[in-house]
């Protein structure tokens, strides 16, 4: 039997077609916006889906819609800040499909507040979705990946507003933990079958509704502008890479999609220039007078010029 080349176009294609069949994927937060595109798209590549989502009536409407399209999933209503939920989907997804192979740590919750406006509940409950919920979800996974002896994918979901947003400081502080835990996690992963990675998906959501009033000021603050946001189901084919075997070398990043924009996004690094001294005040003064005051990072979103 003759075989197309993966390098082919038709290769290419028979390759998308297959390449999450016989997949068992958690997505959280599947009941709408973003979470609804990955689910749908990686049920239509064959993967089995547990759809999640903190509201039964979305968990289970999408996994309708699924099974309608001729799909597999499952619904399973859970709200992942609460820790012991991670453990629920990890074991409800190989109670209805006999294993898991993949999660998608999609829930998240947005609430746009200055600084000046920050409360301590609207802080803790970004901190308990969005960090707590991709953590606990995290650990259940790998814990039964290594309990099935297989290998595996993790897929977190960060956002560009990591690198610093108006009125988004403590949501992007949340995202920003799940991009350190994701390097981290895949430090300590390295060497093994199970793969660690995260996207920074850019749509019209729900989410981004709620946050569209200050987009103006956030514009006017960074580089990186975008006067209309993509449909979600623009991002699903990259999660649903990251979930295929064909990603089996991708391993410890932060994918960036921006509509037709596609691009890996920098770890946290040391900037140039590294000066030595014997650091005293007078010392130091001088040194950001004369070379550090010129090197100052830029704030916000920035990226490479594009690729033609």
């Amino acid at each position: 039997m003759d075989h197309q080349p993966m390098t082919s176009p038709e290769g290419r294609v028979a390759a998308a077609e297959a390449a999450l069949r016989g997949k068992a994927i958690v997505i959280t937060g599947a009941g709408g916006g973003l979470g609804t595109a990955y689910a749908r798209h990686a049920a239509s590549l064959g993967a089995a889906v547990l759809v999640n989502d903190v509201s039964p009536d979305a968990a289970e409407r999408v996994t309708a819609e699924i099974r309608a399209a001729g799909g597999r999933a499952v619904a399973h209503a859970a709200d992942v800040s609460q820790w012991d939920s991670g453990a629920a989907l990890v074991a409800a997804c190989i109670d209805a499909f006999g294993h898991i192979t993949g999660l998608v740590n999609n829930a998240g919750v947005l609430r746009p507040q200055r600084l000046e406006e920050l409360t301590e509940a609207e802080l803790a409950r970004l901190i308990r979705v969005n960090l707590f919920g991709t953590a606990a979800c995290a650990q259940a996974t790998v814990l039964a990946f290594r309990r099935q002896g297989t290998g595996g994918s993790v897929v977190n979901v960060v956002s560009g507003s990591h690198a610093g947003d108006v009125a988004l400081g403590a949501y992007a502080a949340s995202k920003g933990a799940v991009a350190s835990l994701t390097y981290s996690w895949a430090m300590e992963l390295r060497g093994s079958p199970i793969r660690m990675n995260a996207v920074s998906p850019l749509a019209e959501t729900a989410m981004a509704a709620a946050n569209a009033p200050l987009m103006g000021a956030q514009s006017a603050a960074r580089e990186v502008v975008y006067h209309s946001l993509p449909d979600p189901q623009v991002n699903a084919p990259l999660v649903s890479y990251l979930l295929s075997d064909l990603a089996g070398e991708v391993h410890g990043q932060i994918v960036r999609i921006a509509g037709r924009q596609l691009s890996l996004v920098t770890h946290p690094m040391i900037a140039s220039p590294v000066l030595e001294d014997d650091w005293t005040f007078d010392t130091i003064a001088a040194a950001f007078a004369e070379r550090l005051g010129q090197s100052q990072q830029r704030l916000g979103l920035v990226f490479a010029q594009a690729a033609p």
